[in-house]
Order: structure tokens, then C-alpha cells, then sequence
């Protein structure tokens, strides 16, 4: 079983992969145990109000988690030092969501669902289990940037790997506001925040290579 694991994931990423899944889950229901001690802020512009409710978005917003864990396994299987400039990179945007998460909490209105069918079950299901709030920055648009970016890094992957990549994430990206989880300025958060991380990470990279190769 061990050996098995190895092959796909390199035994380097283990232990960032599961960093970035503890700390994930620690900012994202960690401050959720907080909700009755937070004013909660409303970023929802004119726009947001203009834009429809549609239900079948729902897929690209499900389908999200298996395009994170197939690009983090590629990622990890790309090579070290390129998994944990990604990896890290991840956790510092996190990082900066607690901040917001904790000093910024936004909500939005969520609107009644009246149909039955599929899509609008699957909405209710997401609406039941996740309440609105952790909103800005979207973790689910930071997952699926982080996505884009590592997609056009990587060497060891076809190039339609990218095409599919940025068309899933654009689908992620619309998903979220389509059937009114995020709002339009939480999309461009998660972007934000991941790009702040993946340059913070960068640059601590950097200095660790260096102080190595000075030894």
C-alpha cells in the first residue's frame, strides 16, 4: 500500500500535501466555530444583484474538488522544489484568509430555491451544509487559480492539460456567483490571495536555496 502511494504521490509531498489539508480545514472551520462572536459585512455590488441564479453551475462547483486533488498530485509528481513553492504558497494565502475570515467576515443573501429538480437539490445541499459565511477571499477560487498557475508551470504535463485547466477554472470561477455562494470582489480575492502567497513563498524559497548553497 505504501509503495502504491509513493508511485503517484513522491514521498517529499506527503507531509506538505497534509499540511495544506490541516491548515485548510483548520481556517475554514476553525472560524466557522467563531460565527457568534462576528459582525459579518456585505460586499455584494449592483451587479451581483443583476446576475441570475443558475442551478446547473452547480457541476463546475462540485467538480472543483477533483480538479484540485488531480493538480496537486500532478504538482507534487512534478518535482520538489516546484511542489513546494505551489504547496507553501497555498498555505500562506490560507493564512491570509484567516485574517479576513476573522477581521472581514462577509455574507451574502442567498435566494429561495423553488424547483426540484437535480441541480436545485444539489444547491439546497450545498446551502445546507455550508452557510454563508468565510466568503472573502473564495477558497474555491484560490484552489482553482492555484490550478491555472501550476497548470502553465508544468513540464511533465500536455498542453491541453492547460486548456482544460483554465476552462474548468473559468467554470469555478462563474459556479460560485452563479448560484450565489460568492459574490464578483470574492473571486478576485481568491486570486489575489493565492498570488500574494505564491510570492511570499517564492521569495522564502529563494532565501533557503540561497543560505544552502552558502554553506
Amino acid at each position: 500500500m505504501r509503495r502504491k502511494i509513493e508511485k503517484l504521490i513522491p514521498q517529499y509531498a506527503v507531509l506538505p500535501l497534509v499540511l495544506a489539508v490541516v491548515i485548510n480545514t483548520a481556517v475554514y472551520e476553525g472560524t466557522a466555530l467563531l460565527k457568534e462572536h462576528l459582525t459579518f459585512y456585505s460586499l455584494a455590488l449592483a451587479i451581483d444583484e443583476k446576475l441570475p441564479f443558475v442551478a446547473p453551475f452547480i457541476v463546475f462547483y462540485l467538480l472543483a474538488f477533483a480538479q484540485w486533488i488531480i493538480s496537486y498530485v500532478l504538482i507534487a509528481r512534478e518535482g520538489r522544489e516546484f511542489c513546494y513553492h505551489f504547496v507553501y504558497g497555498d498555505v500562506i494565502a490560507k493564512i491570509f484568509c484567516l485574517f479576513f475570515f476573522l477581521f472581514f467576515p462577509t455574507t451574502l443573501e442567498r435566494p429561495e430555491i423553488t424547483g426540484n429538480g437535480i441541480f436545485e437539490q444539489l444547491v439546497k445541499t450545498i446551502y445546507y451544509v455550508d452557510e454563508p459565511m468565510n466568503l472573502f477571499p473564495s477558497i474555491h477560487c484560490l484552489e482553482s487559480w492555484c490550478c491555472v498557475r501550476a497548470a502553465f508551470g508544468m513540464k511533465k504535463t500536455p498542453r491541453w492539460y492547460r486548456t482544460a485547466t483554465v476552462v474548468m477554472s473559468l467554470g469555478v470561477f462563474a459556479s460560485t456567483i452563479l448560484i450565489k455562494q460568492h459574490v464578483i470582489l470574492d473571486v478576485f480575492g481568491g486570486i489575489a490571495v493565492y498570488e500574494a502567497g505564491y510570492f511570499i513563498a517564492g521569495k522564502i524559497r529563494s532565501g533557503q536555496l540561497k543560505r544552502r548553497s552558502d554553506l
